[in-house]
């Protein structure tokens, strides 16, 4: 294995004889995500590589490869020490899986399966994949998801594709917001698709409007804060992150998406007013919670239409 940034590590089919490097990769899958049978029509020409970063809740695992062919049966189920979800987008290629029915997938397409279940995936071309393993707890509402193909076309499977397809390990571990954030913006955004494939409509109660008017509170006020996470605003209202979630997913939300939008919003005033007028707009973003000045400009070019330098230039 070898290691870069401290935390990923990266795994190569290049690394051994040809002859051996069916076995080696069934040995690696078996490590690194779920024992599976794997095979493929050309032993001496497979390829296959990954990259993975384990992080608290979630492993990332960027992966592509040759044509192949990797089952999970029983006997391969029985291996299997705990229970674990597995989200998976495709990035190239064209995918057959069968785990509660046979779908086909594409590029864009994310599909959602459970350990403890059988899986047959046949991938028929050269492939790319983001596959996020996922703890037991962190998955909202499992029941809704598993052995379904989240379609890009779909309302949230959409947004999710989008985010998914973001989260390569080089870019989590280099990203300008903590990676806490990011794995709070992946829960709510599987609870909300979640809520979409079961087919009910989000409908908050009123306990739930009045948590996100609180989460929203002290987003508001704490928003300079670069390491502000739902579980600090959870802690500070005595409820669990859980359920946190739960009440923005009822509501539509979600609590990265809020975290930005008062960024961006005390950013915005900070820019239009004559008091800060000798501040550079790199010091506006660092106060107002982006710890990266590319990132600030583009978050805020995508929410508004303008660069810090248009915002600040149409006050005059």
């Amino acid at each position: 294995m070898r290691a870069e940034s401290s935390k990923i590590v990266r795994l190569s089919t290049r690394d051994v004889a040809p002859a051996s490097r069916l076995s080696y990769w069934s040995s690696i899958l078996g490590s690194a995500l779920a024992p599976s049978a794997l095979s493929t029509e050309s032993p001496l020409e497979y390829e296959s590589e990954l990259a993975v970063l384990e992080l608290p809740s979630i492993s990332i695992v960027a992966q592509s490869g040759s044509p192949q062919r990797a089952i999970r049966a029983q006997s391969e189920i029985r291996r299997t020490d705990q229970r674990y979800f597995f989200l998976v987008l495709v990035l190239i290629g064209s995918w057959h899986v069968t785990n509660v029915t046979r779908t086909r997938f594409g590029p864009g397409d994310l599909t959602f399966y459970d350990s403890r279940y059988p899986l047959d995936c046949d991938l028929l071309l050269n492939w790319r994949a983001f596959n996020l393993q996922l703890s037991e707890q962190f998955v909202p509402n499992p029941a809704c998801l598993g052995g379904r193909r989240i379609s890009r076309d779909s309302q949230w499977g959409r947004v999710l594709a989008s985010y998914v397809a973001q989260l390569s390990p080089e870019f989590v571990v280099q990203a300008p917001l903590p990676q806490a954030v990011l794995v709070d913006q992946l829960g709510a955004l599987l609870a909300l698709t979640a809520t979409e494939l079961s087919g009910r409509r989000a409908v908050s109660t009123p306990a739930e409007r009045s948590v996100r008017d609180q989460v929203y509170d002290h987003i508001t006020q704490r928003c300079p804060d670069t390491s502000l996470q739902a579980a600090d605003v959870a802690s500070s209202l005595n409820i669990s992150k859980r359920t946190l979630h739960r009440a923005l997913a009822a509501c539509g939300e979600t609590f990265g998406a809020m975290l930005i939008q008062a960024r961006v919003d005390l950013a915005a005033r900070m820019l239009r007013s004559p008091l800060f007028g000798r501040v550079t707009t790199a010091e506006i973003g660092r106060r107002a919670g982006f710890s990266d000045a590319s990132h600030f400009t583009k978050v805020l070019r995508r929410l508004t239409g303008q660069t810090p330098l248009q915002m600040r230039r149409t006050r005059h």
